[in-house]
């Protein structure tokens, strides 16, 4: 049994139960397929909940390679699908995921949108992986492939609690101004769409940030790192959890 940590503005809740329940589950960027991924965590965590809604936030795949998928990542795949319709999944595509969506789709019972706008509580949801929002990946495509490259390297050899992986992160200016350009550009999307809640996924970084206009911005960070990241939205809040 896992501890559920949720963060509710500065305040950590933990909470230990069997099956934890939800109406809407968020995550993004399991990058199936990569040597880092953790398809059997995944589906350790979707057993673990009740929910009515799943978001798959983007960057479900690492690349459109599908051979490097493991046999655990057929079988999240599989119990995606076999989860759906009686559980309505989203996913919301990702910079990796292009090219596999029309692949993969039919398997998971997955309606594919590039931005998914709905209703809850009377009020406009956005979600969008954030990759839109990232101009130097959009300007330097190799140079982010080297990048990245260069930190699943580390996240391989990186001692089980990531402490490497979590210096790299907070030690990277271009990791924080990423953050900070994807949650200023998703505010921005949302203001536009009229919309008063925005999720993105895509900087591996879990956070939530509330600009004077009242749109609120969360990421739901990764699944490629210790301890890995979801989103919950439910009747009574919108909190950031840790797997």
């Amino acid at each position: 049994m896992y501890n559920v940590s949720n963060y509710i503005g500065n305040k950590m809740l933990k909470t230990k139960s069997e099956k934890n329940k939800t109406h809407t589950l968020i995550i993004s960027d399991l990058h199936l397929g990569s040597k880092v991924s953790q398809p059997e965590k995944v589906l350790e965590f979707l057993k673990s909940f009740s929910f009515r809604k799943l978001i798959l936030l983007g960057d479900v795949f690492d690349s459109l390679d599908f051979r490097h998928l493991s046999p655990e990542s057929w079988e999240l795949l599989n119990y995606i699908g076999k989860i759906s319709p009686e559980k309505k999944v989203r996913w919301v595509k990702g910079n990796h995921d292009d090219g596999l969506s029309d692949v993969f789709g039919s398997l998971m019972n997955a309606q594919i949108y590039e931005t998914y706008i709905w209703q809850f509580k009377q009020e406009k949801y956005l979600a969008m992986h954030g990759h839109q929002f990232d101009r130097f990946l959009v300007d330097n495509v190799f140079l982010s492939y080297v990048g990245t490259a260069a930190y699943d390297f580390i996240q391989r050899i990186d001692f089980s609690d990531k402490r490497l992986s979590h210096f790299v992160k907070r030690k990277s200016k271009g990791w924080l101004r990423l953050s900070q350009k994807v949650a200023e550009g998703a505010i921005a999307e949302a203001r536009h769409r009229h919309a008063r809640y925005v999720f993105c996924g895509h900087t591996h970084k879990a956070m939530q940030k509330v600009n004077g206009h009242h749109v609120k911005y969360y990421n739901s960070g990764c699944w490629t790192d210790a301890p890995c990241t979801f989103i919950t939205i439910d009747e009574e809040d919108i909190r950031i959890g840790e797997y």
